[in-house]
């Protein structure tokens, strides 16, 4: 609800028990927090990875930096503590699947490095339409 997703609890997963992470063995630990892929992933956002050229990336990477302040600013009332201890340090990941294959798999590195969303669904558009 604090989100504003209307409907949301519909078909957003939440996976209380750690099921889908332990399978899809995604990155976790304390050693993980602290990355310079977090730091890079961040610089690109802020600047965007052609650093001034006004291209596609410049305004896509100002774009998710602003997107990032958007959701984080729906956080503020929340308070959220994982079921399991462990759960804290656990990175997410992109994946497309068709029927029992993967045919995108993206595994965050580090905090804020996420599959670029732009090109996953792209990729989900070309799959789906093949």
């Amino acid at each position: 609800e604090h989100l504003g997703i209307e409907g949301g609890e519909e078909w957003i997963y939440a996976d209380p028990e750690n099921d889908a992470y332990d399978r899809l063995e995604l990155n976790r630990g304390w050693g993980t927090m602290v990355n310079a892929a977090t730091a890079f992933r961040f610089r690109d956002r802020i600047f965007g990875s052609l650093f001034g050229s006004g291209g596609r990336e410049e305004k896509k990477g100002y774009e998710e930096f602003r997107q990032l302040f958007e959701v984080l600013g729906k956080w503020k009332d929340a308070v959220y503590v994982p079921p399991k201890l462990e759960q804290s340090t656990n990175h997410g990941g992109t994946f497309i699947f068709n029927g029992d294959d993967t045919v995108f798999a993206h595994y965050d590195e580090s905090p804020g490095t996420h599959a670029d969303a732009f090109d996953a669904v792209d990729r989900a558009i070309r799959e789906a339409t093949k």
